[in-house]
């Protein structure tokens, strides 16, 4: 099980991930250190975060969503247009909203879908069931915000 950690004393023989400069994140598995993953955060998003989904640790920072696989240290990448904004889990399945689109992906961090363009700055997740989505779409900044169905199997809208 990994779980995030303080910093590590440096008698620990862990791996160091260099995604940029900034935030270094500290990763145990099994409360053992693990893994050093620093990322650069100059890039500015009141929403930047981090989760862990299945065995990734996702981050998102700027407009830019990382995906380090915990067990082989492979990193994916997902560019939003402008910014990442959050982090959503139904089943086994990650959710991402951005600016202006949902990504939906399974759980090896692929992506199974991504819905069209449905906001300009900004979509909230509302409530997942088995067949569909609600979120809200900012379409008219500031404060428009419309609600939106989208299919659970392939991110299209519904109705």
């Amino acid at each position: 099980m990994y779980t995030l950690s303080k910093p590590f004393d440096r008698k620990w023989n862990t791996s160091y991930l260099n995604l940029g400069q900034g935030t270094i994140f500290y990763i145990s598995k099994n409360t053992i250190p693990y893994l050093e993953i620093e990322i650069d955060t100059n890039h500015w998003n009141s929403f930047n975060t981090h989760w862990f989904f299945e065995q990734y640790f996702c981050i998102g920072c700027g407009n830019t969503v990382y995906f380090i696989d915990l067990e082989t240290l492979n990193v994916k990448t997902l560019s939003c247009d402008l910014y990442f904004g959050y982090f959503y889990i139904y089943q086994k399945r990650l959710y991402i909203a951005s600016d202006s689109k949902l990504f939906c992906f399974d759980e090896n961090c692929e992506l199974f879908w991504q819905s069209e363009r449905i906001a300009v700055d900004g979509v909230i997740v509302e409530s997942i069931s088995e067949n569909c989505i609600v979120v809200s779409c900012e379409i008219d900044p500031p404060n428009h915000w419309v609600q939106c169905h989208l299919s659970a199997y392939n991110g299209k809208k519904i109705g």
